[in-house]
């Protein structure tokens, strides 16, 4: 949570923990395509601009259940972009091929 002590911000940032072929914002967009989420993936500022995070903001009227069903569509979805890669490995194999 955002704003210790303040009006707070119920906001989730995250990661993913290793280079696999595919980066946050390949998992963003596979989020949206498969499941219809809106997580989006940012760079941070300068000075910090090589990391990449994903943010889910988690309304008070989210479930358990929505939760649950978020980590489950996020396994699938890395689980999906682990066969196929991401979208700069994609677009490199295209310039290869031609």
């Amino acid at each position: 949570l955002i704003g210790a002590d303040q009006e707070q911000l119920p906001l989730v940032a995250f990661r993913l923990a290793a280079d696999n072929g595919y980066n946050e914002f390949d998992l963003a967009w596979q989020l949206s395509a498969e499941r219809g989420w809106m997580v989006p993936a940012y760079t941070l500022p300068p000075n910090a601009q090589n990391v990449t995070i994903m943010r889910a903001l988690v309304k008070e009227t989210m479930s358990r259940q929505h939760v649950d069903m978020l980590a489950e569509d996020i396994e699938e979805a890395c689980t999906t972009l682990a066969k196929k890669g991401g979208f700069l490995e994609w677009l490199n194999g295209k310039k290869k091929k031609s």
